[in-house]
């Protein structure tokens, strides 16, 4: 998997604008006023520090460390981080000028304040979308684990299924990254079919159709956990219904504030939705 700064450098670039006059060495009306946004200059630099080297490349990178290939994995990261640190360079000068000069030898006379601007490349567009695929394969494990409530140091099984060939062989080839990031034991299929023993178990599917299984038997305790869905819907059900009577009730309607009564409608829309997922759970773990 390949991490490409270039989105982000692109970003940081529309936030700050031209660095010099594009013709003639005059400063156009349209130049002028593009660019300086500043806090769009942080936010882009720190989404990329933080969002996609720090949390996804520098976690993925980590298996990889003690391996044959761990130097070059060292390299990509501290190439990485050294565009991340001229990003933020102009919003946070003399951090990012002392990390700069940590991490590799620096002759007396330079520094990051005099160092060339991140120039973007030309994105590797299939190595990206692979790397996409990876991403939300974690995420839906990493989801259902926030959604059942399964512990955090607790592994869980789970089986990945791509919906076209491709996916299919990114997601048998990473399926050891994911399992590494989504703390799970993955394996891989090459069918739309779940791959499972039809016992219970969340589904996830992916923007483009592929499929991810977590069986739930033994990851939580089903009893316990139905027991804990069915309260919730019969909780909301009583909201529903509360919200529903005050909506039928045409005084409420027409005297209430305009905002008061769209309020209850978006509550109303809200809780629906909520019902529709709690009834799908408690009819895949408890059956009904």
């Amino acid at each position: 998997m390949r991490l490409s700064a270039g989105s982000g450098i692109a970003e940081c670039d529309s936030a700050l604008g031209p660095a010099r006059p594009s013709r003639g060495g005059r400063w156009t009306s349209g130049e002028l006023y593009a660019g300086l946004r500043l806090s769009e200059l942080v936010e882009s630099a720190r989404r990329f520090a933080w969002n996609e080297l720090a949390d996804w490349y520098v976690e993925s990178t980590k298996p990889r460390l003690g391996g044959p290939d761990g130097d070059v994995a060292r390299a990509v990261l501290v190439h990485a981080f050294d565009a991340a640190l001229r990003l933020l360079h102009p919003v946070v000068p003399f951090i990012t000028e002392t990390l700069w000069q940590a991490i590799a030898p620096r002759a007396a006379d330079e520094f990051l304040a005099r160092a060339a601007w991140p120039v973007r490349r030309t994105l590797d567009d299939d190595a990206a979308r692979e790397f996409e695929l990876v991403r939300e394969a974690v995420s839906a494990i990493r989801q259902i684990r926030a959604e059942y409530n399964i512990a955090p140091g607790a592994r869980v099984g789970a089986r990945v299924n791509g919906a076209q060939a491709r996916s299919g062989r990114v997601l048998a080839d990473e399926a050891a990254l994911i399992g590494h990031l989504a703390r799970a034991d993955v394996s891989a299929g090459d069918g739309a079919g779940d791959g499972g023993d039809g016992g219970a178990a969340a589904h996830a599917v992916l923007s483009d159709g592929s499929q991810v299984r977590v069986p739930l038997a033994g990851a939580i305790d089903l009893g316990k956990e139905c027991g804990r869905l069915r309260g919730e819907l019969e909780q909301v059900a009583a909201l529903r219904a509360g919200i529903e009577q005050r909506l039928g009730n045409e005084r409420f309607v027409t005297r209430a504030k305009p905002e008061v009564v769209a309020g209850e409608r978006r509550r109303l829309e809200e809780l629906t939705t909520r019902a529709a997922q709690l009834t799908a759970k408690v009819h895949t773990l408890c059956g009904g």
